[in-house]
């Protein structure tokens, strides 16, 4: 089994890594960690490095506990949503686990939500933390 954990920085993000050792070492799975960036171009680079140095971080967390893991930063040009919808279905995942940010209604209606786009589209299993 391989679960996605999605990770972007965030204290949500942050959360949910535990909840990812729980699953990853109860169902004896791989845990892939996903980042995304929309984009990739050279005024980025240290975003982009900042977030490789953080997934490195999450990786040796997951490899003490002896889970197999891999971390994966996306820079696709799509939206973070979309980007777990189609990194699952690419490969197989039997598990989304996504922090969420709590908002009001009328934010997530303006601003969206990665969680929404991931649970309304996902042909998996998801766990919100």
């Amino acid at each position: 089994m391989r679960i996605l954990m999605y990770y972007d920085g965030t204290q949500e993000s942050k959360e949910a890594i535990p909840v990812a050792r729980m699953h990853g070492s109860a169902f004896g799975a791989r845990v892939d960690v996903v980042s995304s960036l929309p984009k990739g171009g050279e005024h980025q680079l240290g975003e982009i490095e900042q977030r490789e140095s953080e997934l490195e971080y999450v990786k040796n967390v997951f490899e003490k506990e002896k889970i197999p893991c891999e971390t994966h930063l996306l820079i696709r040009g799509n939206e973070p949503g979309e980007d777990i919808i189609q990194f699952a279905r690419e490969n197989d995942v039997g598990e989304i686990i996504i922090g969420s940010e709590k908002r009001t209604r009328v934010e997530k209606f303006i601003l969206g939500s990665v969680a929404q786009h991931v649970i309304l589209n996902s042909r998996c299993p998801v766990v919100v933390v």
